[in-house]
């Protein structure tokens, strides 16, 4: 049975959701303005980010909340909120319909609960630790593909987006080549939910932040995945890494991170 953070954490994204697929849909303006150069932020963002701090301040006062678009720090606190309040912006403003909401509690440096909410396809996917991990009440599971060539990976370029160096560009060009297929959906949050649910059999990426992952962290493990950077680590956060799958599909991606960081003269020890 679900516990009460859980619940409370999934009611407060799909709330958000709905403020989203209001503006999404064209019930109000979504003005857009630039963060960085490919770096978008919109009315919507700082809307529901809004309503995400108001709901968990007033549930969890003496928590921290950590958050996209007004920031926030996790050291020296027992319970941390990591929220992404719209993740996916890119797809968000050019309307193309794959966006999520993504929740996280963490206690005593664990993560405790994770919520990933897509608003357009009424898809809400919740874990909690030791508890596993539910699609609008379902269990879900990683999926059984072992062989590479059976393989659908997912992986994002946020690296390209902000012109880091080395950048996941190789990495895609050796994995293209030996898989079934690779999707970059625009959206992590949605790629490590899809993962945990076996629609994904692994995802990478790199210049990840903790809002973008820390719910779909505990959705892939909770429904039997693994997840480490890129050394096989749980640095995930302060390397701004991941790697993601059921056991072979993250093995796999694992090597062909380490072949391509050889060819390409890559220090991988370095993390960012």
């Amino acid at each position: 049975m679900r516990g009460e953070t859980a619940r409370f954490a999934e009611s407060a994204a799909r709330e958000a959701g709905a403020l989203l697929l209001r503006r999404f849909r064209g019930a109000g303006g979504d003005r857009v303005r630039f963060k960085g150069a490919k770096d978008l932020v919109t009315e919507a963002d700082e809307e529901a980010e809004r309503l995400l701090r108001a709901r968990i301040g007033s549930r969890f006062p003496s928590d921290r909340i950590v958050a996209e678009e007004g920031g926030g720090r996790a050291e020296g606190a027992e319970a941390v909120w990591y929220v992404d309040p719209l993740d996916g912006t890119t797809n968000f403003v050019h309307r193309f319909p794959l966006f999520s909401v993504s929740v996280a509690r963490e206690e005593r440096g664990e993560l405790a609960v994770g919520v990933v909410h897509v608003p357009v396809l009424e898809e809400t996917f919740v874990a909690e630790k030791g508890g596993g991990a539910f699609l609008n009440g379902e269990r879900i599971r990683v999926s059984g593909v072992r062989e590479p060539i059976e393989a659908l990976v997912a992986t994002g370029f946020a690296c390209v987006r902000s012109n880091r160096i080395p950048n996941g560009v190789p990495v895609f060009d050796r994995v293209v080549h030996e898989v079934q297929g690779v999707r970059r959906g625009g959206s992590a949050a949605i790629d490590l939910a899809y993962t945990a649910a076996g629609r994904f059999d692994g995802f990478w990426e790199m210049n990840l932040n903790a809002w973008d992952i820390a719910a779909g962290i505990l959705l892939v493990r909770e429904a039997g995945g693994v997840v480490t950077d890129f050394l096989g680590g749980n640095e995930m956060v302060r390397r701004k890494e991941l790697v993601a799958g059921n056991r072979a599909v993250h093995a796999y991606l694992i090597d062909r991170i380490a072949r391509t960081a050889e060819e390409e003269g890559w220090d991988l020890r370095a993390g960012d």
